[in-house]
C-alpha cells in the first residue's frame, strides 16, 4: 500500500503583507467603512474560521496587489475584491449584509477595466 506524504509547509511568492488594517484605500468612504468592518469581523474571527481568516489577509494585502497591476489599480482591486467578498459569506452579525453589499457594488463601480 502506498501512501501519500503529508507535507507542513506552505510556499509564499513574493512579499508578505503587513499585518495590519488599511485605512482610507479605496475611493469611497462608504467602500472603505465596509472594509474596516469586514476586517473588524475577520480579525475577531480568524483563529476560528478559515474563511475570516482568507480575508483578513486578503484586506491586509490590498495595498500590495496593486503592484501587480501598477497602471491600474482599479483592476487590482477589483481582483482582490473578489476574493475578500466571497470569503464573506459566513459573515453575520451587525453591519454584515450592508458592507457586503457596500464592496460588491463597489467592485462593480470599478469593474470598467
Amino acid at each position: 500500500m502506498t501512501s501519500t506524504p503529508a507535507f507542513d509547509f506552505v510556499v509564499q511568492v513574493g512579499p508578505t503583507a503587513p499585518e495590519v488594517e488599511p485605512k482610507n484605500v479605496l475611493k469611497t468612504q462608504e467602500a472603505n467603512e465596509a472594509l474596516h468592518h469586514a476586517y473588524q469581523w475577520a480579525t475577531a474571527k480568524a483563529d476560528s474560521n478559515a474563511s475570516a481568516a482568507n480575508a483578513k489577509v486578503y484586506i491586509e494585502a490590498i495595498e500590495l496587489n496593486r503592484a501587480y497591476e501598477p497602471r491600474n489599480p482599479d483592476r487590482a482591486d477589483y481582483t482582490q475584491l473578489l476574493y475578500i467578498v466571497s470569503n464573506l459569506t459566513h459573515w453575520r452579525g451587525e453591519h454584515s449584509k450592508e458592507s457586503r453589499k457596500a464592496l460588491k457594488a463597489y467592485g462593480e463601480a470599478i469593474k470598467s477595466y
